[in-house]
């Protein structure tokens, strides 16, 4: 006859080990994960996301990376926007204008990296590259700076040539940039990196 209470089940030396293991991450019972933890680490976002979640006040978390509140201005690559701008810039259609396109990306990426914990072995840090695509055998951050450059070359910001039709700008194919800054945002582990988090 089994205890109805509890459906049957019997502890054993091991679930009760593993429940607190599980505990002390904060894992399945409803204590968010100590800041700091491998289980609070975020995982890398797109541009939607970042679009549509604008958490200002944790200097741990989103876009208080950039600065805190919605009127704090970051500028990207020559421009100067206030949060609420990098928002509506990320929700706005980029009408074929390959600038925009990969400046969502590059911002996505800024906000990514820098909410990613400084040691961050396997993903940002400790010389881990890319292990798959066009870009295989250089670090993310390689990565970013090169389509940095590409949004510097390109009709993007104080440049302000009309808008950018092609994806070549300084002699670059910007769409394989583009492409690995999607890869990261959307699964990091499609490039071969490790970047451990706990909020997908």
């Amino acid at each position: 006859m089994t205890d109805d209470t509890n459906d049957g089940f019997k502890p054993t030396r091991r679930s009760v080990l593993r429940l607190g293991a599980m505990s002390a991450l904060g894992i399945g019972i409803g204590i968010p994960a100590v800041s700091g933890s491998v289980a609070a680490t975020m995982c890398p976002k797109t541009p939607g996301y970042w679009a549509n979640h604008a958490e200002y006040s944790d200097p741990e978390d989103n876009w208080a990376v950039l600065g805190e509140g919605p009127n704090s201005e970051y500028t990207l690559r020559d421009v100067t926007k206030t949060h609420d701008e990098w928002r509506e810039f990320l929700v706005a259609p980029t009408k074929g204008d390959k600038a925009n396109i990969m400046a969502k990306h590059y911002l996505a990426i800024i906000l990514n990296l820098r909410n990613r914990p400084g040691n961050d072995p396997g993903c940002t840090s400790g010389g881990a590259t890319i292990q798959y695509g066009y870009y295989a055998g250089y670090t993310i951050e390689e990565v970013k700076n090169m389509a940095g450059t590409w949004l510097s070359n390109s009709s993007w910001g104080s440049n302000g040539n009309g808008k950018q039709t092609s994806w070549y700008a300084g002699g670059v194919d910007g769409e394989k940039l583009k492409d690995t800054l999607d890869a990261f945002n959307n699964n990091p582990g499609s490039l071969g990196l490790d970047c451990p988090c706990n909020d997908r």
